[in-house]
């Protein structure tokens, strides 16, 4: 499962990742509040993909 985290602060940047499987970041989803530590997140730069392996 891949899931978006906010640079900034490490952390999950939304609650539960619309993003799945895919590997694009919809853009109309900017901007929006990280998860974590509430800071808006404005485009894409301020986030990267992590992929959690269920082992």
């Amino acid at each position: 499962m891949l899931t978006l985290i906010h640079k900034e602060c490490g952390g999950p940047a939304l609650d539960e990742s619309p993003v799945g499987e895919v590997c694009a970041i919809p853009v109309n989803q900017f901007p929006f509040s990280c998860f974590t530590c509430l800071e808006e997140i404005v485009d894409e730069s301020e986030v990267r993909l992590s992929e959690e392996l269920g082992i």
